[in-house]
C-alpha cells in the first residue's frame, strides 16, 4: 500500500526534474510601442523658402523578432489610437494634412542593416480649402536600402519631385 502511495509523488518529482532540464521552445515574439509625436522641422529645400512643418499626435511601432531573437521587421502605423496630424506653415499660411494614415514596413538583412523599406497608404495630402489637394503621395512604394525606388504603385508627387503646387499654395 505504501509502495503504491509514494508511485504518484515520484512520478510528480520526475516530471518537475524534466520540465526544469527541457529548454523551452523559443517563439517569435512582438514588441509593441505606442510613441506620442509633438515635433517640428523646418525645411529650407522644398521650395524656395523656409517651411516649418509640425508633426502630432501617436504612432504604433510593432518589432518583430524570430526565435533566435532576431529583429527582422518593423511595423509602423500612424494614428492609432488618435489622429495624426502634420501642419506646413510659411509665409503666414498654414496647410494642414488632417487624420494622416498609413503605414511603414522596414525589414532588415541578418547583419541588421534594413532590406527594404515599403510606405502603404496616403502619406502626404495636402489640401488647400476650395483649391483642392496641392500634394499626394499615395498607394504603395518600395525602396532598397540605398532609399532606390524597387516598386511604385499610385501618385507620388514629393517622391518625384513634384512640389510646384504646394509651394503655390503658400502665396
Amino acid at each position: 500500500m505504501k509502495v503504491l502511495t509514494k508511485l504518484p509523488l515520484i512520478g510528480i518529482v520526475l516530471m518537475a526534474a524534466m520540465a526544469v532540464w527541457i529548454q523551452p521552445a523559443a517563439a517569435n515574439t512582438q514588441e509593441r510601442t505606442v510613441i506620442h509625436v509633438d515635433d517640428t522641422a523646418v525645411d529650407r529645400g522644398t521650395c524656395d523658402f523656409r517651411i516649418t512643418f509640425h508633426y502630432i499626435g501617436p504612432f504604433t511601432v510593432t518589432d518583430f523578432y524570430d526565435n533566435s531573437g532576431f529583429l527582422y521587421k518593423s511595423f509602423f502605423v500612424v494614428g492609432p489610437g488618435g489622429p495624426f496630424r502634420v501642419t506646413a506653415t510659411a509665409k503666414g499660411t498654414t496647410l494642414t494634412q488632417q487624420n494622416s494614415s498609413f503605414e511603414t514596413t522596414i525589414t532588415y538583412n541578418p547583419d541588421g542593416s534594413i532590406n527594404t523599406i515599403t510606405d502603404t497608404g496616403p502619406y502626404n495630402k495636402f489640401t488647400v480649402p476650395g483649391g483642392g489637394v496641392v500634394l499626394l503621395d499615395a498607394g504603395r512604394s518600395v525602396f532598397d536600402s540605398d532609399f532606390d525606388v524597387v516598386f511604385e504603385a499610385g501618385p507620388h508627387q514629393a517622391a518625384h519631385g513634384d512640389f510646384d503646387a504646394f509651394c503655390a499654395a503658400f502665396g
